[in-house]
């Protein structure tokens, strides 16, 4: 759905661990199909949902409440057989990009604005942060110097989402003076 699932960001490979890691959203909607006649004036090639609603930011159903009733959740799925390896829940949902990493970690944010590091092979957490900003494009890595760094857009925000209302910002974390593995 829109709102649900694994189809925000897509889904990394990690050839180390050959795992492909998934962010997912769990929050629930409400939707009430239009009649058939109301589906019927559709044109093809025009836009369709199906809702009936006059509410734009209803497009694609009426969004549960958010206390208590969303999450999200990290998979690590085989890439050969696709049986779940581990699987991790957060306590608000995963749009963000998964970047898995030489090294055998993976970064990843939630829409409360914490990110995160952790083991790709285990999901033991490595480390966290909390960024002040939901966590909702790409993650990447790189060096300078011979240092990892890691780079996170934080402040996500859109109608659909109840994020916080913060300014949209660029955070780069790194690891100081400690050389980048070599390939």
């Amino acid at each position: 759905g829109a709102v649900g699932g694994a189809e925000w960001n897509s889904p990394a490979y990690d050839p180390k661990t050959n795992l492909v890691l998934i962010g997912e959203v769990d929050w629930c909607d409400t939707v009430t199909p239009k009649d058939l006649n109301q589906l019927r004036k559709v044109e093809r090639g025009q836009p369709w949902a199906g809702m009936a609603t006059w509410n734009p930011f209803w497009m694609f159903g009426k969004e549960g409440p958010t206390a208590g009733h969303w999450a999200g959740w990290v998979y690590a799925v085989d890439a050969d057989t696709g049986t779940w390896k581990w699987r991790l829940k957060s306590n608000y949902p995963i749009v963000s990009g998964m970047t898995p990493t030489a090294g055998g970690v993976v970064f990843f944010g939630d829409l409360g604005g914490n990110f995160y590091a952790l083991d790709a092979a285990n999901a033991q957490k490595l480390w966290g942060q909390e960024l002040c900003g939901a966590i909702g494009g790409g993650v990447i890595t790189y060096t300078v110097n011979g240092a990892q760094k890691i780079a996170v857009a934080a402040g996500f925000t859109h109608p659909a989402w109840p994020t916080k209302i913060v300014s949209a910002k660029i955070v780069v974390l790194g690891l100081d003076g400690t050389p980048a593995p070599t390939q």
